[in-house]
């Protein structure tokens, strides 16, 4: 069975089909990580991170490529109150357009690990 081509992009330089189409498998395989890694250093479309529903933001935490937000849910009562921490990173659209934050959960947040 033989694979079909796709169509090019139109927004695609010549000089870049050309090298891409002349690539081995391993080349093309350095050069979509290489282009992931060029879609995540963009900035997102929007900087603000939205409270979701039923959650408060308590504070967001910069490290780069990904934030650490902590958020409670004022509305919950005992440890479904929170805090939690979450891992949310920008993740564009495959098609190019747009994108989301995709939020990873790490646990409840303590703000006084030793207790004190």
């Amino acid at each position: 069975m033989t694979a079909s081509v796709p169509d090019p992009p139109e927004e695609v330089p010549d000089e870049v089909l050309r090298t891409l189409e002349g690539s081995s498998d391993r080349q093309l395989r350095e050069i979509i990580h290489y282009a992931q890694h060029l879609l995540r250093d963009h900035a997102p479309l929007t900087e603000a991170i939205d409270e979701r529903d039923g959650e408060n933001l308590v504070r967001i935490d910069e490290h780069g490529a990904y934030k650490t937000v902590v958020v409670e849910r004022p509305n919950a009562t005992g440890e479904a109150r929170g805090p939690f921490a979450y891992h949310v990173q920008w993740e564009p659209a495959i098609d190019g357009d747009g994108g989301r934050y995709n939020w990873r959960y790490l646990g409840r947040f303590d703000a006084d690990p030793g207790g004190e």
